[in-house]
């Protein structure tokens, strides 16, 4: 799958291919915030329903004709010629954005963005008969199913189960999706820790307050001058809200909503990734009486526990992914993590390169992260060196005993990475010794030269 991003930021014009695991490095300033955030932006306006009017307003089928169809009799059938160019550009059109989209995904003005485009080119394929069934649970209990299908130049949806009609725009969504269906797979279900969670765990219940205190001062103001100033309210509740990015704001609203969220348990909770988090923190979160507590198990004389606001900064900028690994991640998701090493010790910063391998490797989530830490890139050399076979690799992993489990392992294949520069994104080579990141080393090599003259000429 590959990402294409035009004139947004820093960047002119860049590509990425999504693998299991994405890599973004470069200087500060140079557009991995940028492709991040556009990315996510995309893939949560991308996820059924489908309702976006792009969508809509490119159908090779009337979608009010079909919504009219199936309320009526539960069918509905149109034979379409040259179907096959109709839905490409279908397609086509699902999978592109333009700069009013890419500039509320930031929530900026238009002009900031003005030229800015982004296109996914999605897999798919053509096929001279297809068929297609999804469902859509209204309530506990009322499940609809719609399928479609394609055959003989004549495209078709039934509505199953068919006893009372849904609602007209529940039917267009069913339509929507399981056309799409037929022909695109499925985008990955993205999940976010941008680089202002730090103070999202703390600041959510302050920014409800304010928000809920500026909204009762308008709906009195609103009451008192009567119902002609409706527009003028509106207009003053848009003016005077926070202009966060899409990608904040989801983060808030996530913690927000911890306390349904906490109460669920994620498909891949067997799998224990959010152990991994514990080690590396020493300690887990709990949510608990509208607020989020840190209990520590790295004392000797027995845990502590604590308010989020009194754990450290590592504490709090991984309780969200805490909380995701143990509640709610699924197979198919794109976990995006801007600067996964922020606040953390060198050693953990290895820990954070095995959760994230350990998250590709038969967990099913892709993960996509922006980073400026070279001992998390070494680590990924090392587990793509450990997923090879070669000599002497037993006495290694005999001596490095504990360390390194096959869930670790990365395959070369299933790794990009790319540099940010020169307003564009530079792929990086994999190969059999790893990423081969020369910003990295250049640095490096720099402040070492820099090192060995100075201590020389010390010891003079």
């Amino acid at each position: 799958m590959k990402a294409i991003f035009k004139n947004i930021g820093p960047i002119n014009k860049a590509e990425i291919e999504l693998k299991d695991l994405t890599i973004i490095t470069g200087a500060n300033n140079t557009g991995k915030t940028y492709i991040a955030y556009t990315l996510y932006g995309f893939l949560k306006l991308i996820q059924p329903p489908y309702l976006h009017t792009n969508i809509i307003k490119k159908l090779p089928f009337d979608l009010d004709e079909a919504v009219k169809k199936i309320t009526d009799s539960g069918s509905a059938e149109f034979p379409i010629e040259n179907f096959n160019d109709k839905i490409k550009k279908t397609i086509e059109n699902i999978c592109r954005i333009s700069d009013d989209i890419i500039s509320n995904i930031f929530s900026s003005p238009p002009e900031d963005f003005k030229n800015a485009a982004f296109s996914f080119d999605s897999e798919y394929s053509f096929e001279k008969e297809s068929k297609n069934t999804i469902g859509f649970n209204v309530g506990r209990k009322e499940e609809y199913k719609i399928s479609a299908s394609f055959k003989q130049n004549l495209l078709s949806f039934n509505l199953q189960n068919y006893k009372v009609s849904p609602p007209p725009e529940i039917i267009k969504a069913m339509i929507i999706n399981s056309f799409i269906g037929l022909y695109v797979s499925d985008f990955p279900n993205p999940f976010i820790l941008s680089a202002e969670r730090f103070g999202i765990s703390l600041f959510y219940k302050e920014l409800d307050f304010t928000k809920n205190r500026l909204v009762e001062t308008l709906q009195k103001l609103k009451d008192k001058e009567g119902k002609k100033n409706i527009d003028p309210f509106f207009l003053f509740m848009d003016k005077t809200s926070a202009r966060y990015a899409q990608p904040i704001k989801d983060n808030i609203d996530y913690t927000r909503d911890l306390d349904l969220i906490s109460k669920k348990k994620s498909p891949l909770f067997d799998q224990k990734l959010f152990e991994q988090v514990k080690n590396i923190l020493g300690g887990y979160f709990k949510y608990k009486n509208g607020e989020i507590r840190f209990v520590s198990t790295a004392r000797k004389n027995g845990k502590f526990n604590i308010s989020l606001y009194q754990a450290s900064s590592s504490a709090r900028g991984l309780s969200d992914l805490y909380f995701f690994l143990k509640h709610s991640a699924k197979k198919n998701q794109l976990l995006i993590i801007d600067e996964p090493e922020s606040h953390l010790d060198t050693a953990n910063q290895i820990k954070m390169a095995r959760l994230l391998a350990s998250c590709v490797n038969n967990n099913g989530i892709k993960v996509l992260i922006t980073t400026h830490s070279d001992y998390i890139i070494k680590e990924f050399n090392n587990l793509i060196m450990l997923s090879q076979d070669f000599e002497g690799k037993e006495e290694i992993l005999k001596e490095y005993s504990g360390e390194y489990g096959k869930n670790d392992y990365l395959k070369k294949e299933s790794v990009a990475a790319y540099i940010a520069e020169n307003n564009s994104l530079t792929a990086c080579e994999v190969d059999n010794l790893g990423l081969n990141m020369p910003n990295f080393d250049r640095t490096i090599d720099k402040i070492n030269k820099i090192a060995n003259k100075l201590a020389l000429s010390v010891e003079k």
